[in-house]
Parts: structure tokens; sequence; C-alpha cells
């Protein structure tokens, strides 16, 4: 935080020419540094690590590296800090990075700043770096209904731990303390936020919704694609079984399931499937399902407006809600009525079409934070 204050002062001193922008800082996660900082107008975006699954161009990447390259970089974090604190007023945090040690205080430090000089904060959270296991777990066993969180501490041991608990909550806390508004969906990533959040928004490019209905004329063999970032928390598994099962039973269809791959074969392979089954312990359908029914796919997930109230109208009727004790009946029922899938897949496309659009997005987000 010296560094910071150095930096920003020195940057005022200097008369460094202001911008009418934001800053989004986060670690790119599906997309959305991308997609928010580009709905932002005159936004710069801040990378704090690379991803294997996407190509894109940020503004400023602070990547960590080894030995004198790691130092080099702990520097150079706060200096752009107080730089970035110097030309806008406006900052966006996705998840929980930070400049200054953010996993050792919640990023208290950096926000208190941020306050200090009159900027304004927006925290918008993706998933399990806020995700409350003792409180999830608890909402799943008052509804006897396995969750995420369920399973997470098995594929990602010790996430679970008291320590990394106390993290997520110190992260809420001061969240609630320093932030103008929060993003966070209420049920699916349920956090120790006190005041009201606004559910996550969703930026599908253009160019995803442009898929042919063609592939429904021939409907001899269904493709039906999985495509788990992460299995055992997504239900593949159950998906596994229910596929064995229906196989044995002498139905012809196509399964393919797609893990560790570019985005890009996701998308293509998105193109010429007919059904895809998403994640089953989840309440909001993900960026995955939502990239299946801009390409016209009949989506099979768990997500459910009852359960998750700030999901837009009509999500109901958009996929298939299927939680995971039904995935075998709800993928039978559309292998026994091939007809009902084209119909599915365009009433999902219609709903993704008028609530997900980067046109829809820039709008929401907009009215939301220059409210």
């Amino acid at each position: 935080m010296i560094l910071v204050r150095i930096s920003y002062y020195i940057c005022r001193f200097f008369n460094i020419k202001k911008q009418d922008g934001w800053v989004v800082v986060a670690v790119e996660t599906a997309s959305m540094l991308k997609n928010i900082s580009s709905a932002l107008p005159n936004s710069v975006s801040v990378n704090f690590a690379p991803n294997r699954f996407y190509d894109f161009n940020y503004n400023y990447e602070v990547y960590p590296k080894k030995g004198l390259l790691k130092l080099i970089t702990l520097v150079y974090s706060p200096i752009l800090f107080g730089y970035l604190l110097s030309k806008y007023d406006k900052f966006m945090y996705l998840g929980a990075i930070g400049f200054v040690s953010p996993y050792t205080d919640g990023r208290q430090q950096e926000f208190k700043f941020i306050k200090s000089i009159n900027k304004q904060l927006v925290c918008y959270f993706l998933g399990s770096e806020i995700r409350s296991f003792k409180l999830l777990n608890q909402f799943s066993q008052d509804r006897s209904l396995d969750v995420l969180t369920t399973y997470q501490a098995i594929s990602h041991v010790g996430i679970d731990a008291p320590k990394n608990e106390y993290k997520r909550k110190q992260l809420g806390q001061i969240a609630d303390k320093y932030s103008d508004v929060i993003f966070n969906p209420s049920t699916d990533q349920m956090a120790y936020i006190q005041r009201k959040t606004f559910p996550c928004i969703y930026f599908l490019a253009d160019d995803l919704f442009e898929p042919s209905l063609n592939k429904f004329d021939d409907l001899s063999e269904i493709i039906v694609l999985h495509g788990p970032s992460s299995p055992i928390i997504k239900g593949t598994p159950i998906v596994r079984g229910a596929i064995k099962k229906l196989q044995m039973e002498g139905y012809k269809f196509k399964y393919i399931e797609l893990i560790n791959v570019p985005h890009e074969q996701m998308l293509k392979t998105l193109c010429s499937a007919h059904i895809v089954l998403n994640e089953f312990y989840a309440f909001v359908p993900g960026v995955f399902g939502l990239e299946a029914m801009a390409s016209a796919c009949a989506l099979l997930t768990s997500a459910d407006e009852n359960i998750e109230s700030t999901l837009d109208e009509g999500a109901n009727n958009a996929w298939k809600v299927t939680p995971y004790w039904l995935v075998y009946d709800n993928l039978k029922l559309f292998l026994d009525n091939p007809e009902m899938i084209k119909p599915q897949a365009v009433v999902g496309y219609n709903w993704v079409k008028q609530h997900c659009t980067y046109t829809a997005g820039v709008k929401k987000i907009n009215d939301i934070i220059n409210d």
C-alpha cells in the first residue's frame, strides 16, 4: 500500500489525464472479463492470470512469475494500481483478485483506499471464491438436496477447510462494507453478504446467435453433448450412468463428452448438437448453458427459478429443469419424443436472445451501476 500511495500521488502531481471509464479487474473466467470490459464504455481490463481456454487481449496483464520476475510483478502491481487510481474513478472487481494482498485481508486495504479518495467500487462475484460451504451445506441439509458444495470438497480437497471458509467470509464482509454495488446470485452463491445483491449478467456475443435449425431436419442420430469444466461438481458421473443405462436399453444416439478442450471447439460442437446436458447441482444455468441455448440446443440443467429467484422471468421454460435425480428420466423423455427437442431449443433460444445478448447485458449493467 505504500507503493500504491507513492504511485498515486506522483501521478496526481504530474496531472495524469483523467478518463471517464471503468477499470475492470479479474482473473479471466468464462470470458467474463473480456465481456464486461467490452460492455462498459471506455473501460480498461486488468487480467491477473492467463487462461488456456481463451486467447483474448487485455489492456494490462499482471501474471505471476518465478524468481526475480515474480518480485518485479509484486512491485509492478501496486504501482499500476496507483496509476489507474489517478486516472479512473470507477473500479469493478470480478471474483476475489486484487492488486494488493487480496487473499490475506479480503482486499480491505485497497478497498478502503479506493473509497477514501471517492472512487466508485463494484464487486462482481463469480462462484467458488465467495460461495460459503457452511451456509450452502446447511441449505442442502434443510432441504435434503445435494448441492454443488456437497461434492466440491471431494474434487478440490481442502477447499472447505475452516481457513478457506474464513477467507470467503472476510471477502463477503469487506465487499459489504465498501462496495457501492454487489453482483452475486443470492442462493447459488450463498455468501456472508447482508445487503441486497444483483444477479449475474451475461454478455453473449452476437455471432453465437446464428444457429441453423436445419440440424433438426434429420434426427435419425440425435447428438447429446456434455461439456463439464469440473466433472464431479457438474454431475458427470450421473450423466455417464444415465447414458450407459439408455444405451443398454437400446436407445440409439451419439454421446459427445468434452473435457479440457478449447472454447472454440466447444462452440463448434454446440452447432451440431441437439441436446446439451449441463450441470446438475447448480441453481443458475452458467455460461455454457446459455451458449448451448444460443446455439439452439435443448438444454437440461438443474437451474431453477423457484430456488434462485434472481433468474429472469420465464427461465424454467427456457430449459428442461433437471435436478440430479432426473437426468435419466428427462433425457429419456426427449429420446422417446424427438419432436419435443426442436420446440424446447427454440424456446431456450428466444429466452437467451431476450435476456443474455451483449446488448441486453450492456443495458442491464449500466442501468444498475450508473443509477
